[in-house]
């Protein structure tokens, strides 16, 4: 599978596959083997790599994945390549005419949390979608006041499907 992940500023497209207990990433032309395992507090990896041992602790935030390693936190973005293209799109629609937020990977509706008429804030959560056994807000960047809710809770959408769409509100 590939992503879009953002650290520190910069974007790559990373690719990962795991099988049972084994992680591959490949980010910029490197390939990284690991041998993984969660340890029972589900936050915490214990991975060996190049028979190294790296206790890593990942947790999901709003937007972000919280990474600690060695006692190093960063904050990691992690979408799917399509909502970098869409994102590219909609800066060029020249920003004025709302928002369209739309799911960043193939998953299933959990919740929708609001309704045509209300008006959205700049980073609030407008709707959850479930995909790989976790959980994922969707949030309105702009915000708005919402026009169309086009998927309902419980339905399976595609990468890239338009959840919500927002209007710009009136001045």
């Amino acid at each position: 599978m590939k992503l879009w992940v953002t650290l520190e500023g910069r974007d790559e497209e990373v690719e990962f596959q795991t099988e049972g207990d084994r992680l591959w990433l490949e980010v910029a032309g490197r390939r990284l083997d690991a041998d993984f395992r969660r340890l029972p507090d589900g936050e915490v990896y214990s991975l060996l790599v190049d028979g190294l041992s790296y206790e890593v602790r990942v947790v999901q935030e709003r937007e972000t994945v919280d990474v600690t390693l060695r006692g190093a936190t960063l904050p990691v973005e992690v979408r799917h390549p399509l909502e970098k293209l869409l994102q590219s799109v909609g800066r060029g629609a020249g920003g004025h005419g709302g928002e369209t937020i739309s799911a960043p990977m193939p998953g299933l509706i959990v919740a929708i949390r609001v309704r045509p008429g209300d008006r959205v804030a700049a980073g609030a959560s407008v709707a959850v979608i479930e995909a790989m056994k976790m959980q994922n807000e969707l949030i309105a960047r702009k915000g708005g006041v919402v026009s169309d809710v086009l998927a309902a809770e419980r339905a399976t959408v595609a990468a890239g499907q338009p959840i919500v769409r927002l209007a710009p509100e009136a001045p």
